[in-house]
């Protein structure tokens, strides 16, 4: 279903992912792997959107899975998982016993200048992360107390590798390490 024609966005900040389109390779949900041209992640609506001769598609229902590349040029797979019920895309940093997924959010918020009363909109960005356990999300704040309150299981070696690795719980990297870590755990 094509979308009306766009309107210039007024707000500060972006919705998207990346605002260009880009080159991606997608999984439809009856299992057919295709290479689109042009697609764009629309984080506000959590929806993907297709440019085809100059008009805008949302593809998100047919969608299973596909990668993005972000402004920095890092390619990102994100992949449907429902939520509450309801269809998001997340990227799976880590996969095994815990799984830990990150799912990209944006609000939209408008303040108004008291003075010449104009108002502002902008677009907050920021990442959620979720534990996949036993098949059912649960949102998880990166913490040393919320990794040890997780991590049940062998908790000395956790508390080990907590203290001889240092963890950045900011940093995607840091955290994949140590959900491949306590993964590797038998």
């Amino acid at each position: 279903m094509p979308f009306r024609e766009l309107k210039t966005r007024t707000e500060q900040g972006s919705p998207y992912f990346n605002d260009q389109f880009v080159k991606s390779d997608v999984l439809t949900t009856g299992g057919k792997h295709l290479s689109l041209e042009a697609i764009r992640y629309n984080i506000l609506n959590q929806q993907v959107e297709y440019l085809s001769k100059d008009v805008v598609y949302e593809v998100q229902d047919s969608l299973q899975s596909f990668q993005v590349t972000d402004s920095s040029g890092n390619a990102h797979a994100l992949e449907r998982q429902l939520l509450n019920g309801k269809p998001y895309f997340f990227e799976v940093l880590a996969s095994g016993k815990l799984g830990l997924l990150k799912r990209y959010t944006a609000k939209l918020s408008e303040t108004e200048d008291w003075y010449t009363k104009k108002k502002v909109r902008s677009v907050a960005r920021r990442p959620e992360f979720y534990v996949l356990k036993a098949g059912k999300l649960e949102q998880f704040t990166p913490s040393k107390k919320n990794v040890q309150a997780l991590f049940t299981e062998k908790p000395d070696q956790i508390k080990t590798y907590l203290n001889n690795n240092a963890p950045d719980f900011k940093n995607d990297e840091s955290l994949k390490e140590l959900f491949e870590f306590y993964n590797s755990l038998n």
